[in-house]
């Protein structure tokens, strides 16, 4: 009985054992189908050529569970979306300039208007630094001046993700610097009721200096007002995944929870650090923080 093919990326990956000539072009064309930064045409550049057949097909498959942009078409535009919106603040934090490139390329593509995808940018300098603004800079300062508002396709967020600025609000004065008794109770109180507790970096922060700890937390909640509030912790789930936060995965999981994102995002991500960033030890942190919280999730 004759199999199906199952083509991917030009690649039949439902077939080992064999990779024709036809299989190589289509390849190496596929990486030209979103016309965007060339980038993608040299690593199938390097994997075509050099890459023995099975590993190709092999990571073609693997592909399918974290990133939606291998995808045949249809493609899930949510999917691909939200691939670009946590890549981005991971390329910040590692330096890839060529990274950020695309993935600017890629949120304009999906209609994202640059004021977004800044607050991306602006909330995720918090874990890459002045150093990860720097690369934004080398990445794409060039053309932020020319930047067209209108992408190519319609911006199509997953099912419930919407914006909503105040749920970051956690009642802080910010019209003084000090940290007083009622600015302590009302972020406390913040965590207990998105969390369940107050994580033990807050009650440190605010024992040794909680007048940084105010002002932090006033950029935290001031960064994302008209992006879906799920970005947030969306971005801090990929962040503290990828440098193996034990700790601020658990808050981060926590959060996304709280505000509602689906268990098959949190998987997809986390597949995406172990193919892209960690090899399986990238599972060590998840299975530690969070295998509880996916198991209460639908």
């Amino acid at each position: 009985m004759s199999t199906q093919p199952d083509i991917m990326m030009g690649l039949d990956v439902s077939r080992l054992d064999e990779f024709t000539e036809e299989e190589r072009d289509a390849h190496l064309l596929s990486a030209l189908r979103f016309r965007g930064p060339l980038y993608q045409l040299w690593l199938n550049e390097i994997t075509a050529d050099y890459a023995n057949p099975e590993w190709l097909k092999l990571h073609a498959r693997a592909v399918r569970h974290c990133d939606p942009g291998g995808l045949k078409p249809p493609e899930s535009q949510p999917d691909l979306l939200i691939w670009s919106v946590h890549n981005l603040p991971s390329y910040m934090l590692i330096g890839w300039e060529t990274g950020i490139r695309n993935e600017f390329f890629a949120l304009w593509r999906h209609g994202l208007p640059l004021a977004q995808t800044m607050e991306i940018v602006m909330f995720a300098q918090s874990y890459a630094g002045m150093r990860g603004l720097g690369h934004v800079y080398r990445a794409v300062g060039d053309f932020l001046p020319v930047y067209k508002e209108q992408g190519r396709i319609p911006t199509e967020w997953p099912e419930g993700w919407a914006p909503d600025p105040a749920a970051f609000r956690s009642g802080l004065d910010l019209s003084t610097p000090d940290m007083s008794a009622q600015d302590k109770k009302n972020l406390e109180g913040w965590y207990e009721k998105n969390l369940g507790y107050v994580p033990k970096s807050i009650q440190f922060g605010i024992k040794h200096h909680p007048e940084f700890v105010k002002v932090n937390r006033g950029k935290w909640e001031s960064a994302i007002t008209t992006l879906p509030k799920q970005v947030a912790p969306y971005i801090m789930i990929k962040l503290n995944a990828q440098t193996f936060n034990v700790e601020g995965l658990r808050e981060a999981t926590l959060l996304a929870k709280s505000w509602g994102i689906k268990k098959k995002y949190i998987r997809q991500l986390l597949a995406g650090v172990v193919c892209y960033f960690a090899g399986f030890e990238g599972y060590h942190a998840p299975a530690a923080a969070i295998d509880d919280i996916l198991d209460s999730m639908d």
